[in-house]
């Protein structure tokens, strides 16, 4: 990933805690939401709200960059942005490939919040209910704006704005009715989309406007032949709301976007003949239902449990909804900056990266694992894309793309075709990933309806790259770059080598899996392939080189070696571990991306050094989370690079799932190890953890752990070790983790299929130094 500087933020004036005071018994009364006051304000943007999944603020960012987002996974804004983007909708020739921007006729705006006014409106982010609210204390009435990207009604934006009068009566005052006034600011017309003239229509006594258009390029003709169709209506605004001085009414707004004209209008219709609270009430049942399922709740670090519930909004807010009124589009998978943003090179236009399977799907597959399905389905169904590049390449298998978007084809930028060229360790992420999702699901239809071809093919692209060297008897990956960009076309890098050995053994086990249904195999020698590949190792010092030519002291910019240890969990003496991990945090710039910070974590707490890991833990979020909405950057204040930046924010889950919590994945097995709480936190509850179709919260705090089974899936019983003793797993059960662990949960075997040795390197009885 690249990085950007960022634009200085200017200063504003804070208002004070008497506007606090006069204002909290309003926001008290707004169904959902709660706000309680935090003394000394200090900023210009300070969340006022002790509420862990309530974001709420006076003055909103003079940077608008690190406004909020909403979104379903269909559709998505920035908060006030003049932009709306849509799941799958690109536009632009392969490296000029992005997201299409749709004016956003649904940015309405209460005049309060655009100009100087007597007026102090309070902004509010609602994490749990998926909703942003304005709230303005008037004279004679409280106005209540609430936008949200609906989640069952999934082609919509909608805004409702409540007028409620506050029973004043003045009779010498020469307008009895309430007057709000209110914009419609949808920005310019679209650079990305050919669209036709508005057309105006009457429904149900209402004026609503449509239009149509497609984008103006295809991202590659091969494989789009023509452009993308897209529709939108949106409900007509005035520029003032009028209501009775003793009434109350709610007003609602709304725009729908899809592909499909019909689909588009219908949803548009169904929003209106909602009522407005019940409109509402069924977006938050389905937030609700995400929230029942899992979750992440931490008590005693008011910011860090802020931090966590808004890292899951904003993922959440990006993934299709369980639940809609009109059938699902094919979904186009998990960017760096989610579905809000994408239009421009800093936010990286929308692309599929390596972030989605190292980054940000880790925690998603242990409490979400139909969304770890739906990533991979992306993988799939552009697979026969990634066959193509291989054969131009002249490779064998599947080589997906560094970028990928609309079709799966390469899209990265021209300014940079070295990343194009040599990340290729993409691929082997894509295979880890799979053989994660193996590991906790065991799912059989998914091996059917593709997972073993995805499994064997890129198998078969690392056997076609891997080259026998006649001088050590080892197979060489050449011209690859790892991911530390600050280095390309090296030869044997570590991270590229473990994934591909990974890619190569995971097929062999597959091939037994899939043998009753699947007529290709892995090869056997595949295995052997990978056993022989070269791993660079330093022996005088212990630890890993990045590469073959690496040269001590080089600096890198960002977690790269250190991803052996984890995710990867690559076997290696708990010394040349240590050693990795102190050396690299020597020599990483402190101008690379937020993750790299979180993978020490979670490898300093596995080392058994808790202070070292609470400092480390600190860096990995401190200076990339932007108040009040906690969005994050991509790099360190002062500088900022991609925005609202997921890949960061997966990162941090990890440290807090594998690292303090202690969970582990392998292909036989699910661990915990040495739970601990984080930093300044009393308690760490991780609801609805999915192992083999089983549910399990794990509740840490300063004196127990505990492990509580809620379901279980009889086709797939489990046992707990303590070390010791077994215990089987059954509804209801509540076992105490005493000591540090490792506690094992196993099934039996699947299939009776040999796990693979996943030992890389190591064919002779000696590390290989280079």
């Amino acid at each position: 990933m690249w990085h950007f500087l960022a634009r200085n933020k200017q200063a504003a004036v804070m208002l004070g805690l008497l506007a606090v005071a006069a204002f909290v018994v309003v926001v008290l009364a707004t169904k959902g939401a709660s706000i309680a006051i935090v003394e000394n304000l200090s900023t210009e943007t300070d969340d006022i709200s002790n509420d862990p999944h309530l974001f709420s603020t006076y003055s909103l960012p003079s940077d608008n960059r690190f406004m909020p987002s909403i979104g379903n996974g269909h559709i998505a804004t920035n908060v006030f942005s003049d932009t709306v983007y849509m799941n799958g909708l690109y536009n632009g020739y392969k490296g000029k490939s992005r997201r299409a921007r749709i004016p956003a006729w649904a940015n309405i705006r209460l005049n309060s919040t655009l100009t100087d006014h007597p007026y102090s409106p309070v902004y509010s982010l609602d994490t749990k209910q998926g909703v942003f609210t304005v709230t303005v204390d008037r004279d004679r009435s409280v106005v209540t704006q609430r936008i949200y990207a609906h989640r069952f009604y999934t082609r919509a934006i909608v805004n409702q704005i409540q007028v409620a009068s506050k029973h004043r009566p003045d009779p010498d005052f020469l307008h009895p009715e309430i007057w709000i006034a209110i914009k419609l600011m949808p920005g310019p017309g679209s650079d990305d989309i050919v669209f036709q003239d508005p057309v105006p229509e009457i429904l149900d006594g209402r004026t609503v406007w449509s239009v149509c258009g497609q984008t103006k390029e295809s991202e590659d003709p091969t494989y789009q032949p023509l452009p993308v169709d897209i529709c939108a209506y949106w409900t007509s605004v005035p520029d003032h709301l009028v209501v009775p001085q003793h009434g109350s009414r709610v007003f609602t707004f709304a725009m729908t976007a899809d592909k499909n004209k019909t689909v588009a209008r219908q949803e548009l219709i169904k929003v209106l003949q909602e009522d407005g609270e019940e409109l509402f009430d069924k977006h938050v049942e389905q937030w609700g239902r995400l929230y029942h399922q899992a979750g992440m709740q931490i008590e005693g670090n008011l910011k860090l449990a802020k931090i966590v519930n808004g890292i899951w909004y904003y993922l959440l807010s990006s993934l299709p909804a369980e639940e809609s009124h009109q059938p699902l589009d094919r979904f186009f998978g998990l960017s760096p900056t989610g579905l809000a943003r994408g239009g421009t090179f800093d936010d990286y236009e929308g692309h599929n990266f390596w972030d989605t399977e190292i980054w940000m799907y880790p925690t998603i597959l242990l409490l979400y694992p139909h969304y770890a399905h739906s990533l991979l389905q992306y993988r799939l169904e552009t697979a026969y894309v990634a066959a193509q590049l291989a054969r131009i390449t002249g490779h064998k298998g599947y080589r997906f793309p560094w970028e990928s978007a609309y079709t799966g084809t390469e899209v990265t930028q021209p300014c940079c075709p070295e990343v194009a060229e040599f990340e290729q360790h993409v691929s082997g992420c894509i295979s880890f990933a799979a053989r994660q999702y193996l590991a906790t699901t065991r799912d059989e239809e998914w091996l059917k309806q593709g997972g073993c071809s995805l499994v064997t093919n890129i198998a078969d692209f690392w056997a076609s790259r891997a080259v026998i060297n006649y001088t050590t008897g080892l197979y060489d990956i050449k011209n690859v770059m790892g991911p530390d960009e600050d280095h390309s076309n090296v030869t044997n890098s570590a991270f590229t080598n473990v994934v591909a050995g990974y890619s190569l053994y995971l097929a062999e086990y597959v091939s037994c899996l899939c043998k009753e249904y699947y007529l290709s195999k892995a090869p056997e020698h595949y295995a052997d392939i990978a056993w022989s590949l070269a791993l660079p190792y330093d022996g005088e010092w212990d630890y890993h080189p990045e590469y073959a030519e690496y040269k001590r002291s080089e600096k890198i910019k960002q977690a790269d070696v250190v991803l052996l240890g984890f995710p990867l969990q690559y076997p290696m003496n708990e010394s040349t571990r240590a050693n990795d991990l102190k050396y690299y945090e020597s020599v990483t710039r402190n101008d690379g991306p937020a993750m790299t910070w979180s993978i020490h974590t979670v490898g300093i707490l596995r080392s058994g050094d808790s202070a070292k890991a609470a400092k480390m833990f600190n860096k990995s979020y401190d200076a990339y989370v932007r108040e009040p909405f906690k969005v994050w950057s991509e790099l360190r204040r002062p500088d900022v690079g991609a925005v609202n930046f997921q890949t960061g924010m997966g990162g941090f889950l990890q440290a807090i799932v594998f690292g303090y919590a202690g969970l582990s994945v392998y292909l036989d097995r699910f661990e915990i190890h040495r739970a601990q709480l984080p930093p300044q936190a009393t308690r760490l509850k991780i609801k609805g953890i999915k192992y083999l179709g089983t549910n399990l919260n794990l509740d840490i705090d300063d004196v127990d752990v505990t492990l509580t089974v809620t379901s279980v899936d009889d086709k797939w019983p489990l046992v707990l070790n303590n070390g010791k003793y077994n215990t089987t797993l059954i509804p209801g059960l509540t076992v105490t983790l005493s000591g540090e662990g490792p506690f094992t949960i196993r099934s039996a075997p699947w299939k009776d299929c040999k796990l693979p040795a996943d030992i890389i390197g190591q064919n002779y009885l000696r590390q290989i130094n280079v």
